[in-house]
C-alpha cells in the first residue's frame, strides 16, 4: 500500500512539474528573469500593499535577511519600491510599482488562459471532480503544515 502511495505521489509531482512548466512557457517575458520565489513575493506585495518586510517574511516563511535580498532584486528590476513607515521610522514598507503591477496582471491573465485551455478538454463533471480532489489534497497539506509536520519532497 505504501509503495503504491509513493508511486502515486511521484507521478503527481511529475504532473505538477509539467503543469508548472506549461505556465512558465506561457509567461510574460520579464517574469522569466524571476525565480518562482520572487514571483510569489511579487504577488504577495501586489495583494498586500505597504507590507513591512518582517510581515512579508513571516507570511512566506522566509528569514528577514532573505526577504531583504529578494526585495532588493525586485527593486533593482523596478518592480517594487521601499519606503519608511510613516509612524515607525525603523520599519520599511514595500509597495509594488506600476511596472510590477503590469507584470502581475499579465502573469495572472496568462495563467488564466493556460488553465482555461487545460480544463477545456474536460467535461464539467471531470472539472468538478479534479477541483474537488485537488482541494481535498491541498487541505491535507495545509493542515499538516499548520500543525508543524515535516515537509517532504518527492525527487
Amino acid at each position: 500500500m505504501q509503495s503504491k502511495l509513493n508511486a502515486d505521489a511521484k507521478e503527481f509531482f511529475s504532473l505538477m512539474k509539467r503543469l508548472h512548466q506549461a505556465g512558465v512557457n506561457a509567461s510574460p517575458p520579464l517574469s522569466a528573469q524571476l525565480s518562482p520565489a520572487l514571483l510569489v513575493l511579487l504577488e504577495q506585495v501586489s495583494d498586500y500593499p505597504d507590507s513591512a518586510i518582517v510581515e512579508l517574511a513571516n507570511s512566506l516563511g522566509r528569514a528577514v535577511s532573505t526577504m531583504s535580498i529578494e526585495i532588493r532584486r525586485l527593486e533593482d528590476l523596478g518592480l517594487v519600491e521601499r519606503r519608511r513607515h510613516p509612524s515607525d521610522g525603523r520599519s520599511i514598507l514595500v509597495r509594488i510599482t506600476p511596472t510590477g503591477q503590469n507584470l502581475i496582471s499579465a502573469l495572472r491573465k496568462t495563467r488564466c488562459r493556460t488553465m482555461t485551455k487545460l480544463l477545456s478538454r474536460l467535461t464539467s463533471e471531470e472539472r468538478r471532480s479534479l477541483l474537488s480532489l485537488l482541494s481535498k489534497a491541498l487541505l491535507t497539506i495545509e493542515k499538516s503544515s499548520s500543525q508543524g509536520e515535516e515537509k517532504r519532497s518527492f525527487s
